[in-house]
């Protein structure tokens, strides 16, 4: 499937996602798009590197040639893997400062009190001096004839600085600035046929890392040995870095939310946590499972059951139509059904798709199937389903897989046995 120019999709896949984008943009009345989140220059670009750890920008007009602004370095990736777009490079470095540090603009500050009676008293903040990002964009802004046109701006997107966007948008004063919020990411959240074959293969591929966990895991073992295992299978399955480390914790450090392998060697006893994403061409399908080392406590038998039965009820509700909130209210019930009223959470799993360091669901908070959301789900959206019980009284059980919802229901692309393991 791959072509001449490095890309993975066909040049109708990357336009398909861009008149679906420019709809959007339609109905916002945008005349232009200013993209920050690599996700979204993935999705509409091609572009896949590791150098958005610097300022890199995509201008969606809403005609036109779209226009890629990073490091000058990063042109022959652009020229290979995003062909159809026009790249503009900066070079390292920052313009001259027109003033002195002390010169810097006054800004609104508190309210000091003189003889009783409160007065402003202004204070200054730093000079933010415009990088050769920031230059460069404003020109194509102005080139474009952008300057005064309606623009959206990735405002929300972990990969735009707040020095970078100020001074753009101080550059272009006469533009209408506005939110650009999820535009993108609600185009990006349904996949076609081809990305859903990427979720699929990704798919297999954190089925091989979770089965290579589990045998590496038992008394004894350190956790890096179990960390070395799910990466040999995830590269020897044909996968690629994920967004996301795998998470590898045991009972030591279970409660560190985010935090995965220490070099710790498992016990008799131990519950090992076990989650991870096989990741192929950006495309991610995360699973988790519980293993318990040396054996499991007696009453994990029932509250697995219990965590099998939420979860499959939470995908019996998963179809084109269904709202996310009723999906988590069926997980829910089947607690409050067994005397777990008292247990909830804040969701029972979260959208997945395009994914760079540091997530594999994107940046930001993910969309997750929370309760009282009435995010309406569409065939070819794919969720991370998780069904898990911590600390809930009864004992402690953990599933979690990636299902695509399709026009029959909900399919679990992952399938490692769901049922209490032990090692």
């Amino acid at each position: 499937m791959e072509n001449i120019s490095g890309r993975f999709f066909d040049d109708a896949e990357y336009q398909r996602r861009r008149i679906q984008v420019r709809e959007g943009m339609s109905a916002r009345g945008l005349d232009a798009c200013l993209i920050a989140s690599p996700e979204n220059i993935y999705y509409l670009t091609g572009l896949d590197h590791q150098g958005y750890f610097a300022c890199q920008l995509l201008v969606l007009p809403a005609d036109g040639q779209p226009v890629l602004i990073t490091r000058a370095m990063e042109k022959a990736t652009v020229r290979d893997q995003a062909p159809d777009v026009r790249h503009v490079g900066y070079a390292d470095g920052t313009e001259p400062s027109p003033g002195k540090a002390d010169e810097a603009p006054l800004v609104e500050s508190t309210w000091p009190v003189t003889m009783g009676a409160p007065t402003r008293e202004p204070r200054r903040r730093p000079y933010l001096m415009p990088s050769a990002a920031v230059s460069e964009t404003v020109r194509v802004l102005r080139d474009s004839g952008l300057a005064k046109a309606v623009i959206g701006i990735d405002m929300n997107s972990t990969f735009l600085p707040y020095s970078i966007a100020e001074g753009i948008m101080n550059g272009v004063p006469d533009a209408d600035w506005q939110q650009l919020d999820s535009l993108v990411d609600d185009v990006r959240i349904v996949q076609s046929r081809a990305e859903l074959e990427m979720t699929r293969q990704a798919a297999a591929i954190s089925d091989s890392m979770m089965l290579s966990a589990i045998a590496a895991a038992g008394p004894g073992v350190n956790a890096r040995e179990v960390m070395a295992a799910i990466y040999d299978a995830m590269f020897r399955r044909g996968g690629t870095y994920p967004g996301f480390v795998p998470l590898v914790r045991s009972t030591r450090n279970l409660a560190h939310e985010h935090g995965t392998w220490e070099d710790l060697a498992l016990v008799h006893g131990d519950l090992l946590f076990l989650e991870m994403a096989g990741c192929a061409r950006r495309y991610h399908a995360p699973l988790g499972r519980f293993v318990f080392i040396g054996e499991a406590p007696p009453e994990t038998q029932k509250v697995n059951a219990i965590c099998q039965e939420a979860m499959m009820a939470a995908a019996a509700q998963i179809k084109p139509g269904a709202l996310a909130g009723d999906v988590y209210e069926a997980w829910q019930a089947v607690l409050d059904g067994n005397d777990l009223s008292h247990y909830s959470r804040h969701h029972c799993g979260y959208s997945i798709g395009i994914g760079y360091p540091p997530s594999w669901s994107g940046s930001g908070v993910p969309v997750g199937l929370r309760r009282n959301s009435q995010m309406q789900l569409r065939e070819g959206m794919t969720f991370h389903l998780m069904s898990w019980l911590l600390g809930s009284g009864i004992g402690d059980a953990f599933l979690s897989d990636t299902v695509e919802v399709t026009a029959n229901g909900c399919d679990f692309l992952t399938r490692v046995d769901r049922n209490v393991l032990v090692r």
